[in-house]
This record gives C-alpha cells, sequence and structure tokens, in this order.
C-alpha cells in the first residue's frame, strides 16, 4: 500500500489543499527560504504524509534543513537567551565544532516525513503499525538520505514514539513545547489568564473572524515578520503573500485578528489542525507597541478561544517558555525520530553526536533555564 500519490489520487481534505500549493509551483514561491522538494506518501487507506527531500541546502529553513535548526537557530536562541556570558561563550564555540562535523556528515542530506514546512507537524491518529513498511520503501527510494520525523512529544505520542525505537530510530531532543488540553474553566484557574481578559477588555480593539481577516492578509504577513524574523530568527520560514493568500481562500489555516478604531490589523494568529491537534504557525503582533496593550495576549487568546471551541488539544509550540507557563502550558521535551542504520559509518558517527549533544546536554539545560 505504501507508495507515492499524485493530487488527484487523494481524497478531499486539509493534506491534499495545503501540499497542492507545494506541489504545483516551486516551493519558494509560498516560503522563501524553503529549499527543498516535497512529495506524498500514501501510507494506507485513508493516510498520506508529505515528504520533503533534501541534499544540502545549508541555509534553508529550519523546518526540513538539520543543519539549520541544531546550529544556525541554535544560536540565535543562545544568543537571545542565554544571558551568562560565560556558558554563552562555551556554547557558541562548541557549535562551531559541531557545524564543521555536521556538514561532512551530510547531516541535510535527509527525508522529512510528514512535513508541512512548518514550526510543528501535527500528527493524525497513527499506531504506526505500517512504519517498518515505510522505513523499507523510503530506504529504497533514497538510500543515501537519513528518514526523519519532526514534532513528536511524549504526552502526545508516547506510543508512536516506543514503535519508532522498535524499528530502529533514535530519538533526538529538538525543544521544549507547550500543550494544553483543558475546558475553559480549569484555563480560568490560572490567575494570568483572567488579568489577560481584563486588559483585552480595556484595550477595546475588535476582533476579527477568518472571514473578516481576508481584508488584513499583507498587515498580517507584516506582523509576523516583525515577530518571528525581525524579533526571533531569520531562519524561522519566510511565508509569502501569495501563502498567506492561498491558506486564507483554501482554509488549511484559520485566521483571527484585532484591529483597532483606526481599523489597523494590531494582532493576528493562524492555527493549522490536523485531527485532534491544533498548532498555531502563524502569529503575530505590533512588536514596536507598548508591552501594557497586550498585543502579544490578544494573538495567543484567538487562539485559546478555538481550543475551548473545539476541545482539541493546543500545541503552542516553543517560545515565550514564561508566558505559557503562567497560563497553565504543560512543557514536553519534543523529538525528532532518524532512521540511519543504511548509511555510512562515518554519518552515523555524526548522528551519534548529535544525539549525545542534543539529548545529554540540549535537553538539560531547555529543562533547568525553562526555554
Amino acid at each position: 500500500m505504501v507508495k507515492w500519490v499524485n493530487l488527484d489520487e487523494m481524497p478531499e481534505g486539509v493534506v491534499k489543499a495545503y501540499t497542492r500549493l507545494f506541489l504545483t509551483a516551486p516551493v519558494a514561491h509560498w516560503i522563501h527560504n524553503a529549499k527543498t522538494q516535497m512529495r506524498v506518501l500514501q501510507v494506507s487507506q485513508g493516510l498520506y504524509f508529505p515528504i520533503t527531500i533534501n541534499q544540502t541546502e545549508w541555509d534553508s529553513t529550519f523546518t526540513c534543513s538539520p543543519y539549520t535548526a541544531y546550529v544556525l537557530y541554535a544560536q540565535d536562541e543562545i544568543r537571545r537567551n542565554l544571558k551568562n556570558p560565560l556558558l554563552q561563550m562555551g556554547l557558541l564555540g562548541l557549535l562551531k565544532g559541531v557545524s564543521w562535523i555536521l556538514k561532512r556528515g551530510k547531516i541535510n542530506q535527509n527525508v522529512h516525513v510528514n512535513n508541512f514546512l512548518l514550526s510543528t507537524n501535527p500528527y493524525p491518529a497513527w499506531s504506526g503499525q505500517e512504519l517498518a513498511a515505510v522505513t523499507a520503501f523510503l530506504r529504497c527510494e533514497f538510500p543515501q538520505h537519513a528518514l526523519i520525523f519532526r514534532s513528536l512529544n511524549e504526552p502526545q505520542h508516547a506510543s508512536l514514539l516506543h514503535t519508532f525505537q522498535k524499528n530502529g530510530y533514535h530519538l533526538v531532543g529538538s525543544r521544549q513545547v507547550y500543550l494544553y488540553e483543558m475546558a475553559r474553566e480549569a484555563w480560568l484557574k490560572h490567575n494570568n489568564n483572567k488579568q489577560d481578559l481584563r486588559l483585552m477588555r480595556n484595550q477595546n480593539l475588535r476582533y476579527l473572524s477568518h472571514e473578516a481577516m481576508g481584508a488584513y492578509l499583507e498587515e498580517a504577513l507584516v506582523l509576523y515578520q516583525k515577530l518571528y524574523l525581525e524579533k526571533y530568527s531569520w531562519h524561522n520560514p519566510q511565508f509569502s503573500l501569495a501563502f498567506f493568500q492561498a491558506c486564507h481562500r483554501d482554509e488549511t489555516m484559520v485566521f483571527q485578528g484585532f484591529a483597532d478604531a483606526e481599523n489597523r490589523l494590531r494582532a493576528f494568529s493562524g492555527l493549522f489542525v490536523i485531527e485532534n491537534t491544533v498548532t498555531s504557525p502563524l502569529v503575530g503582533y505590533d512588536t514596536d507597541a507598548p508591552q501594557k496593550e497586550g498585543l502579544y495576549i490578544h494573538a495567543i487568546q484567538s487562539v485559546f478561544d478555538y481550543l475551548f471551541k473545539t476541545n482539541k488539544m493546543l500545541n503552542l509550540s516553543s517560545g515565550a517558555a514564561h508566558f505559557k507557563r503562567l497560563r497553565g502550558g504543560k512543557p514536553a521535551i519534543e523529538y525528532s525520530a532518524v532512521y540511519m542504520a543504511h548509511l555510512p559509518w562515518f554519518r552515523r558517527l555524526v548522528y551519534g553526536l548529535l544525539l549525545k549533544i542534543s539529548n545529554q546536554i540540549g535537553i538539560p539545560l531547555m529543562k533547568k533555564y525553562e526555554l
């Protein structure tokens, strides 16, 4: 049953509508710094995974480049979050050496499975029963490529992680994400959430539904860029206006926002939903505005509202860790499952080094500093 499929072989739904973009136009048309090729793999009846295929592409976005994720993005995170100068200098020096080794080990010669090129790739309900067949198929198709599944965490994927390990995959820690699965009543027990609602009432911004957001997509893109690219890292996905417009038109993203009395968009969110998991890969607000206006709060509140309406699980990704913890977010280490048994010994050695650095240094630091 495991095979490549074309668009006309797929059932209608979010996966088909979303992957249609990348199968009918160059990937970089939609995400400027995503240098990759996408195909779609049918795993079983009704189960389809988008696949990205890479060779080197050292400056591509982290969503398809492990080198960017573990070196370039990590450098940005260390500079922004670690205030201890000696620790910062030591880790940056370590990454400089790791950079050379990862390139020699062809770390970017890989195939990512279930990769939507978003910061968090939600999974459908999947037991992993077909994993051995998927692995055999992709090994045959790409004998020189590592096989990678991103965005896995224990609270959501404990059984699946066990299946990966039984099938010869190694789990590489990548970052700490924050999960929410609660009713509004439980959420309101956190005092910060009550304070947020009071602040929003005082600001009196006008809520914009998905339909209304169609007129604000250019402004939304600017707000996303100010937050994710200018404030955090240019290695985040650099989405195009065409991407925002297509996702809004096809409703593969649920857009919500807030406008002021002058009809300017001040904050927004874009939600991506696969079955029971809600993610928010698109968030933006006016980062130049005073913090007391609570514009980030407005953006995240729209995400929470959707969560309470749908009773799903929210994966609010990484970043703003203190803010998310105070509002009920449960931290979870996110892993990438990597299969490398078929690779030459030196490349396996390099992945082994990455495993040690990520799992024995990276994860303890993420937990200690609540990153």
